[in-house]
């Protein structure tokens, strides 16, 4: 099948500089006149985007590529590719009693003209299009995890180069620190930032420092635990509509920690390309905790609101599901937030919304969790990807700091640009993810469930 036509939040930058002299000239953007509508990093001018990245709950759903199956050949090819890198040289390493590979390439991974046509697609669906793709019937049952989890790595393989995972500060191997496998499940309960993303509370809608973020269900929660996907495009252009004078903060470099030189780094939570193309890297929790490092600079009020307005309008327009065994999608984190719901294992119950939770400085620290279900309950993979075919990013030394790499299909983002960078800071950072001092949820004005 070939692949879509239309760009994802593409237009070309000649074509920015035009409609934005036309809205400056009828004032169409209220407060965003210049020299404020431009992208302080790049220039581009702060203009609705259409395309296919700015997609509605309606337009995911309905998508060919949001929720599709595999063919029983396709199925049969994965586990051909799986025997052939077996019988070619894989290597393993035990992470937390689960040998994960760790070696792997599209080339031990072979696929032939089942899965190669469809990964073409996906490839271009995710670059191009709406920045989300989803199957629904990954082969896990009957499967082992170890045979699952080198299954899953090999066939990402074919969209990118896996990147090694990072865990902000909690050098923890079982956390997806440093592995190209990590796994996503309930190691601690609390609000704190010690506990995050491997805690049962909601998590906002975010993205990973990664171009691509794919996970795969394994095991679902006896309650709750619904993912969420939200177009960052359609959240920007709500704001540009509603809220104008907010949208400047979100293109001006916010400080988020960072496993790197000093701890912290300063990036814009939105941008645009000077091809046109959308960019954005939040995480609400990272802005928190950056907070708490020495030397950081206080967020204004403004920007406060324009982030607490990114997670309201996102959940508004957020597709939510339930990640059943054999769901996997891949988003682009450049314009494709996620996030999830609380959840319980076992018989206990539901997390409150952060809403309803206690500050943390008024409670006890983060604590591991007492004991896990029969099953080992709710349970996802996790790989982060940097494609073949990924955009070329602002050539600024903000960025080239996270990413390591701007250039379009360079392989970066993930842990690597902060090894290189010798982790000058990581006590100071494991210290402030570890903080009770302050209200994980503390960065809003409103609340959410």
């Amino acid at each position: 099948m070939a692949p879509p036509e239309a760009a994802v939040a593409h237009v070309s930058f000649d074509a920015f500089q035009t409609e934005s002299k036309a809205n400056n000239e009828e004032n169409a953007l209220g407060a965003l006149q210049d020299p404020v509508a431009t992208s302080p990093t790049t220039g581009a001018p702060l203009v609705p985007l259409t395309g296919p990245a700015a997609w509605k709950p309606a337009d995911l759903l309905a998508s060919q590529n949001w929720g599709r199956t595999l063919s029983e050949p396709q199925i049969a090819e994965l586990h051909a590719a799986l025997a052939h890198a077996k019988a070619n040289g894989l290597e393993w390493e035990d992470v937390d009693g689960l040998r994960i590979p760790a070696n792997m390439t599209k080339e031990l991974f072979a696929l032939g003209p089942e899965c190669l046509p469809l990964v073409t697609e996906m490839a271009a669906e995710l670059e191009d299009g709406m920045g989300a793709v989803m199957i629904r019937n990954f082969p896990v049952k009957d499967v082992s995890e170890e045979d699952v989890g080198a299954m899953y790595v090999g066939f990402c393989t074919h969209l990118g180069v896996p990147r090694w995972q990072s865990s902000a500060g909690l050098r923890s191997r079982s956390r997806g620190y440093g592995v190209y496998l990590g796994r996503v499940r309930a190691e601690m309960k609390g609000n704190t930032p010690e506990a995050g993303k491997q805690s049962n509370n909601y998590f906002r809608l975010h993205t990973d420092r990664c171009d691509v973020i794919s996970l795969l269900g394994i095991r679902t929660a006896a309650k709750g635990g619904a993912s969420r996907v939200a177009s960052a495009v359609t959240i920007y252009n709500e704001m540009l509509e509603k809220y104008p004078a907010l949208v400047p903060k979100l293109f001006n470099p916010v400080e988020r920690i960072w496993e790197g030189k000093d701890g912290k780094v300063a990036l814009p939570l939105m941008d645009i390309t000077k091809e046109g193309k959308f960019t954005s890297q939040i995480s609400p929790s990272y802005i928190e905790c950056a907070q708490l490092l020495p030397g950081s600079c206080p967020l204004d009020a403004d920007t406060v609101e324009a982030i607490d307005l990114v997670e309201e309008i996102g959940l508004k327009h957020c597709v939510e599901f339930v990640m059943q065994p054999g769901c996997v999608y891949w988003l682009n984190n450049h314009q494709v937030y996620h996030g999830r719901t609380a959840w319980a294992d076992g018989a206990e119950e539901v997390a409150p919304s952060f809403d309803d939770a206690p500050n943390p400085a008024e409670t006890e620290k983060t604590e591991n969790m007492d004991s896990a279900p029969a099953d080992g309950g709710r349970l996802l993979f996790r790989v982060w990807l940097s494609p073949y075919n990924s955009r070329a990013l602002p050539d600024d030394p903000a960025y080239r700091h996270l990413w390591g790499d701007v250039a379009a299909g360079a392989p970066r983002g993930g842990l690597e640009p902060a090894l290189a960078t010798g982790e000058s800071s990581p006590e100071v950072l494991r210290e402030a993810m570890k903080s009770a001092k302050h209200n994980y949820y503390g960065l809003y004005k409103r609340r959410f469930a």
